[in-house]
């Protein structure tokens, strides 16, 4: 029988290995240390077996399918038919797995935090003004850097969204940086969003540039329109509503008939922790409204009130959401 101390420490290093290798800084370096740690004892594969079918558990289950949450707020892994706990690892140990899980893995899918210059925290807003007299509007979970020169003047956006507004400089093109491309200021004003890999520009005065990683370009991007790209593929230039896409300059969410799935992704951006839809058949339904990003909790309340869904909180850092019955 595997000692509680040994199965608390195997289960923190499968959620390490789980977190790292479904991250966008995983090497193949990172991979050959799996390899030999998954090799390394049998209760290594036990654990990493179980650490990835407590997270593909949580999208599959139902309302039905909840246990009771005890003491230890650990949720049971599913398995063919019923919801069962584990029987090689104790609660505290799949607690453990769970929260370090649901940190660790914002450690390494969100790496740039940690070596950004500026950051906001989820419901956070910042205002930062640069050396040059140009101002960014940080939104919520948002991280960037700063790398000015004599010939040039870069940000880069490791991840959230942004509204730049930039002071002149012939001299010295102004550029953002993201995962999937670069903008060249053209112009003045103009509000980057990106999450991993997906990137939305939308222009507020004068015009930008985009470079997509693919090679794709847009010379000029005009005021009052709006692109999205990511590596692969450059989207239509569209026109863009921007009262709307600057509500949350004013600690605003503005949704008109968008799927419940697209709504829970804006709120997640706005608090620790994650809030799931388990029913596929939910994720469609239409959401129309105005919600505060300072009290996701109430946007939440309103949505459970208006919509044939229910609202179950496993703690403040897991919400689940389920089709009523």
């Amino acid at each position: 029988m595997i000692e509680s101390n040994q199965q608390d420490t195997t289960a923190t290093q499968a959620t390490y290995w789980q977190a790292q290798l479904s991250s966008d800084l995983v090497t193949k370096q990172h991979r050959r240390e799996f390899e030999l740690w998954l090799e390394e004892r049998p209760e290594n594969k036990i654990a990493w077996q179980e650490v990835n079918a407590f997270w593909a558990g949580l999208d599959g289950l139902t309302e039905a399918d909840i246990t009771e949450v005890n003491s230890s707020r650990v949720i049971a892994f599913k398995t063919p038919g019923r919801i069962r706990p584990s029987s090689r690892y104790t609660r505290p140990a799949l607690a453990m797995a769970a929260s370090l899980l649901l940190t660790v893995s914002l450690f390494y899918t969100q790496g740039g935090f940690y070596f950004a210059d500026y950051t906001t925290l989820p419901g956070q807003q910042r205002n930062v003004i640069l050396a040059d007299g140009s101002e960014i509007v940080m939104n919520t979970d948002t991280a960037i850097s700063v790398d000015y020169s004599a010939q040039h003047r870069q940000i880069t956006l490791h991840d959230g969204e942004a509204y730049f507004v930039v002071a002149p400089d012939a001299n010295r093109p102004f550029e953002v940086q993201t995962h999937s491309g670069q903008v060249r200021a053209l112009g003045t004003e103009f509000n980057i969003k990106t999450r991993q890999k997906d990137v939305t520009v939308t222009v507020y005065q004068h015009a930008v540039r985009v470079t997509a990683e693919n090679g794709k370009v847009i010379e000029s991007l005009p005021e009052g329109q709006q692109v999205a790209f990511s590596d692969e593929d450059l989207s239509p230039v569209i026109s863009a509503n921007l009262q709307r896409g600057q509500a949350w300059r004013n600690q605003r969410m503005i949704f008109q008939d968008r799927p419940l799935a697209d709504v829970i992704a804006e709120l997640n951006r706005y608090r620790s922790g994650r809030i799931i839809v388990m029913n596929n058949d939910i994720k469609t339904l239409p959401v129309t409204g105005v919600f505060a990003t300072d009290d996701t909790n109430i946007a939440l309340l309103t949505i459970e009130q208006s919509l044939p869904i229910t609202v179950t909180k496993i703690t403040e850092k897991l919400v689940l959401l389920t089709a009523k019955k």
